[in-house]
């Protein structure tokens, strides 16, 4: 049997269509082997997610997966991998292609196939339409997403959580572009953003003080970056 990749949605569906519950799928995820592939944010590469180090799991609908900090986008999953990693736990996935068969699919399939005009064998029934049309994008209830999350105080694995940075805060960096183009314009020094109180600093770009004295010294560390190669010259 060939291998399948499958959205998380569709892989949610045959789940719940085998009883098979969120949680249960949640808990098999992180204990298990990686079986998702998603994208990173910040990545054009699908890769495999190893979550055996994450203490926070949650599957949500339209192919989100947040484990950790991290929100990975466009999930597949190999169904017979997960198919497999399920009935070696003794869960029985009860799903069959015969599920996907929809009325506009047997209606399809009652139609002869075209033939020749001097053709003397009998019409035949299309078993080709079955996969020639389309299947809607499929979901479990938002029931079954609701459970389908993972939550522990240290990770599955037992080891300790990866040192993974997650993606930069965008609001850190709209902030340091909005100061880098103040000290452009000189509307600003850097004497003045070295010195400016937090408070005034958060306020004067509408952010938490947190993101401000971040943005900041990103925005310091590069100038002295830029100073230092300027003297090397």
């Amino acid at each position: 049997m060939p291998d399948v990749l499958i959205s998380l949605n569709e892989a949610s569906w045959r789940l719940e269509k085998s009883g098979i519950s969120g949680r249960a799928f949640a808990e098999l995820l992180v204990k298990s082997l990686p079986l998702l592939l998603g994208v990173f944010p910040g990545s054009e590469l699908r890769e495999r997610l190893d979550l055996s180090r994450v203490t926070s799991f949650r599957a949500q609908p339209e192919n989100l997966v947040v484990a950790g900090n991290v929100t990975c986008t466009g999930v597949k999953l190999n169904w017979r991998e997960l198919r497999a990693a399920f009935e070696a736990r003794g869960h029985r996935v009860s799903w069959a292609w015969q599920l996907n068969i929809t009325p506009e699919m047997l209606e399809q399939s009652r139609q002869p196939t075209r033939r020749l005009l001097d053709d003397p064998r009998p019409p035949v029934r299309s078993m080709g339409a079955f996969s020639a049309i389309p299947q809607p994008e499929r979901r479990a209830s938002q029931e079954w997403f609701a459970g389908a999350a993972y939550t522990g105080l240290v990770p599955a694995s037992g080891q300790p959580p990866l040192g993974r940075r997650g993606p930069r805060s965008a609001k850190r960096e709209n902030t340091a572009a909005a100061m880098r183009q103040a000290l452009a314009d000189n509307t600003l020094t850097i004497n003045s953003l070295r010195t400016m109180p937090e408070k005034t600093l958060a306020h004067r770009y509408g952010v938490s003080r947190d993101t401000a004295r971040k943005a900041r010294h990103n925005v310091l560390e590069s100038f002295v970056d830029i100073s230092a190669s300027t003297n090397d010259k």
